[in-house]
């Protein structure tokens, strides 16, 4: 338990220099402002945009994304591949990230509703994930806002591609097992 004790006093000390360090050189500064920018104007396009008469479906899209970009960030940022020296808020170093957020799943939500069919979708995915790693991460990087440690861009592809596959897949389940019970009933 010794070591345990340690552990957590060495927490406790980087939990206090963690959020004197965002008091004083994170929030308000113009990186902050930016990633406020970043989450909330996706919401607003995404109200514009979307049919409304599937919202539910789209929306679902969403929230698997943001949960699925969530946990991959935070595997990715506990293995030392990335960090985020810059956050919305001092809760957690890493925790938070706006894309994860907003920014993807507006897009992943975007995609699924505007490209129905699976050839379409697929070639939109693979151009989203092209732009996202070498465009979308270079201008986070770029502002400072995430910073890659053990990571190339090239590296995110796979993951972003594979993401919009998973997610049309369980929605499609859904919609089947909807479709079927619907039947039923």
């Amino acid at each position: 338990m010794d070591k345990f004790q340690e552990i957590e006093k060495h927490y406790g000390q980087l939990r206090t220099l963690w959020q004197d360090y965002w008091t004083q050189e994170v929030v308000f500064t113009y990186q902050w402002w930016i990633m406020i920018l970043t989450l909330l104007i996706p919401f607003f396009l995404w109200w514009k945009l979307v049919d409304k008469t599937r919202i539910r479906e789209i929306s679902l899209v969403g929230l698997i994304v943001s949960c699925i970009a969530l946990i991959l960030d935070q595997i990715g940022s506990s293995l030392g591949f990335w960090t985020y020296p810059f956050t919305l808020t001092p809760l957690e170093r890493d925790l938070w990230a706006v894309a994860d957020f907003s920014v993807m799943p507006f897009f992943y939500m975007m995609l699924y509703q505007w490209f129905p069919k699976w050839k379409s979708y697929l070639v939109a995915i693979i151009i989203f994930s092209l732009f996202s790693a070498f465009v979308g991460e270079k201008i986070f990087q770029w502002l400072g806002i995430y910073k890659l440690l053990k990571w190339k861009h090239i590296y995110s592809i796979p993951p972003y591609i594979l993401l919009g596959i998973f997610v049309k897949v369980i929605l499609q389940k859904l919609k089947t097992i909807e479709t079927l019970s619907k039947g039923k009933g």
